[in-house]
């Protein structure tokens, strides 16, 4: 497979797997509805439906960086395939994943407020964007670091957390839909980032890029076990 296709079938993965959950629940609650109608779809759209999806995107995408951290790429690196190249691919995926994640969930800001959408709408979007590059950028290093040190309580760390949030969410939705109540009542709030926008996406920048080095310096010399 060319390195093309399977970048954009990873991301496809990624895609898939938050997305396919969310609108599962989504369709549940508009069924259980009595509002059958294209504002009740915008309602959901704008109040549920988008940060529903950066929420659940920030914790199934660690787990799938885990996942192949685990499985996929030290098989590729046995069969030729190097180091620099597992990185980068990595570093690829990560970024498309986040991104079109983003893609989505402001499309669906947009879609539900129109025309009144706003750029100050679409702030909690970005920032849900920088939320999925820094789990993601946290858990590469922590998967990184369990298989060169193999220590368990490192990986269980990640899957842990991303369980938990996976199961919070499905959990507390799947008893709105059954008590015909609002569909989340979760949502993300980054007013403190409001302060000073600049400098906080200054810091997350820089943390990414640390995180990063740090993954591709134990990556470098990782051992690999099949």
């Amino acid at each position: 497979m060319r390195r093309e296709k399977r970048i954009l079938k990873m991301v496809w993965e990624d895609l898939w797997v938050g997305l396919g959950l969310v609108l599962i629940l989504c369709a549940a609650q508009f069924i259980r509805s009595s509002q059958w109608n294209l504002e009740r779809v915008r309602e959901l759209a704008v109040s549920s439906f988008s940060s529903g999806l950066i929420i659940v995107s920030s914790a199934t995408l660690p787990l799938m960086i885990y996942s192949r951290y685990s499985a996929q790429e030290p098989l590729k690196i046995f069969m030729g395939y190097t180091r620099k190249k597992v990185f980068w691919d990595m570093q690829l995926v990560k970024l498309l994943s986040a991104f079109f994640i983003a893609l989505i969930s402001g499309a669906s800001v947009v879609f539900g407020s129109w025309p009144l959408a706003s750029l100050e709408d679409l702030g909690m979007v970005f920032w849900g964007f920088v939320l999925m590059m820094l789990v993601q950028g946290i858990t590469e290093l922590l998967t990184i670091l369990y298989l060169k040190t193999r220590k368990q309580w490192i990986a269980l760390i990640a899957i842990i957390a991303s369980c938990g949030v996976i199961g919070g969410f499905v959990g507390y939705n799947t008893t709105a839909v059954i008590n015909e109540k609002d569909f989340s009542g979760i949502q993300i709030s980054f007013l403190f980032l409001q302060e000073a926008p600049i400098l906080w996406l200054m810091f997350s920048v820089a943390v990414c890029c640390l995180m990063g080095y740090f993954s591709w310096k134990l990556l470098k010399n990782l051992e690999i076990r099949i």
